[in-house]
């Protein structure tokens, strides 16, 4: 909790009205989702000032706001409620910034674990959590607040845990060094250097330079844990922190069911039977760093085996979902990556016995590298058994041009709505069908509406 002197101190704002001594709760840039006695900051973005927006904000009981220009009438503001909090700051986004990096700092007794990596990283921190809050009170993001915008909200709301774990997600270069002033991590992990956003980055090269500055951000423990099953992270080095590596090599006796994945490992130096009640090859990978994470706090071996137990997939990310006539869908539409894609048809190919569907859309922002990396996972089906396909968008066509040499059929359509009528047409009882593609791609509307029509 911060105060309004706190506030000004750490932004070199001005007061224009309001209690110096007032204490502010709650943070909110969205203006549609004000509540009372939230501090407004509006941001200005590409096509929207959110200025335009602080009266209506005012008038739903907001505590306060941020004000970076000269144009509000400020007036009118302070007759609808003389008690309000209005700071002139020269920059809200970076006022932002500032006030979560202040509270960070006066909060660094916490302990903040710090996730990153192209594919992986919301699974990974919810599975570190899990285990972790068995046995400590644990602050972990929000939503997909993991940006240099979403990173100092996560920020304010340091108070009393006895450790955070936070996402760390960069959308270009330079991004990370700014992450590393709010997180100021003790433990960090890379998950995997991967193609996600390589339009805006230009080469993996750079994605993997990018993501491991976070080791430059780590203080206290030091600790950074690298994916050693990861070609480009394998051979990483850092002689200024404690690298710790984990691999999937580490689990053995793999057993993967309909339901659920089990697997022995070593936990303490002892041989432990881990079982993660969730679907997806990538969840062995989060459990190991979780079971990492864990022994460096020395959480209980029998907490960290409940707390696996106990973790739950996020919602649209390998999502298994029964309908009607025994048939299942997998939804893992949250978001997609050339790696994300691959892993997630490579662990549904996994379920034996049943028809398996394949319904795909495109990768978005993969730059001059969209042919190339559809047309690579279109090899993917060489090796794993799907029946169908139904694929929709501009370069999925890349990956259906391949995929026509190892899948019987593949029906081609012209957007979200003619594949849907297709799936209906074709789907059968006891179908597993497996959803992925990038957000702006909706294929989600296609699992929203088999939900409402067939849900048993």
């Amino acid at each position: 909790m911060l105060n309004i002197r706190e506030i000004l101190r750490a932004t070199n704002g001005e007061l224009l009205n309001g209690n110096i001594n007032t204490n502010i709760l709650n943070y909110n840039i969205d203006s549609r989702i004000i509540k009372k006695g939230d501090f407004y900051i509006p941001l200005i973005g590409e096509n929207v000032d959110g200025h335009k927006f602080i009266i209506d904000c005012v008038k739903n009981e907001c505590s306060g706001f941020f004000i970076s220009n000269n144009d509000i009438d400020i007036k009118e503001i302070i007759s609808i409620n003389n008690n309000i909090i209005i700071i002139k700051v020269e920059d809200t986004k970076q006022a932002l910034i500032d006030i979560g990096k202040y509270n960070r700092n006066k909060h660094i007794n916490i302990d903040v674990v710090a996730i990153t990596g192209s594919v992986g990283k919301t699974s990974t921190r919810e599975m570190v959590s899990s285990v972790l809050s068995e046995a400590l009170n644990v602050m972990v993001t929000q939503r997909n607040m993991n940006s240099h915008i979403g990173m100092p909200l996560m920020d304010l709301m340091l108070d009393n845990q006895e450790l955070a774990v936070l996402e760390a997600g960069i959308d270009f270069v330079g991004e990370m060094d700014i992450l590393n002033e709010l997180l100021v991590p003790d433990v960090a992990v890379v998950t995997n250097i991967g193609t996600s956003h390589i339009g805006k980055f230009g080469s993996q090269e750079i994605i993997y330079q990018e993501k491991t500055k976070i080791a430059k951000g780590l203080k206290g423990k030091k600790i950074l844990l690298i994916n050693a099953d990861d070609e480009y992270l394998k051979n990483y080095s850092n002689l200024d922190v404690n690298i710790k590596y984990y691999s999937k090599n580490d689990a053995l006796n793999i057993l993967v069911g309909d339901n659920s994945i089990e697997y022995d490992t070593v936990i303490y130096n002892n041989l432990e039977h881990i079982k993660i009640n969730a679907i997806g090859d990538h969840n062995i990978l989060n459990s190991l760093v979780a079971i990492r994470i864990a022994e460096i706090y020395n959480i209980p071996t029998q907490k960290i085996k409940e707390g696996i137990l106990n973790y739950k997939n996020f919602n649209r990310r390998m999502e298994k979902i029964n309908l009607k006539n025994n048939i299942t869908l997998i939804d893992d539409t949250y978001n997609a990556s050339p790696s994300s894609t691959e892993s997630g048809l490579i662990s549904v190919d996994k379920i034996q016995g049943r028809r398996k569907i394949a319904v795909l859309a495109d990768i978005v922002e993969l730059g001059d590298y969209a042919r190339e990396l559809h047309t690579k996972l279109g090899e993917v089906f060489k090796n794993i058994n799907y029946d169908i396909i139904i694929a929709y968008g501009d370069d999925i066509r890349y990956l259906i041009d391949i995929a026509y040499k190892y899948v019987d059929t593949i029906y081609y359509c012209e957007d979200s709505a003619h594949a849907e009528n297709k799936l209906r047409e074709i789907m059968n009882k006891n179908d597993v069908i497996y959803f992925k593609g990038s957000n702006v791609m909706n294929v989600n509307n296609i699992v929203e509406n088999l939900k409402r029509d067939f849900m048993n």
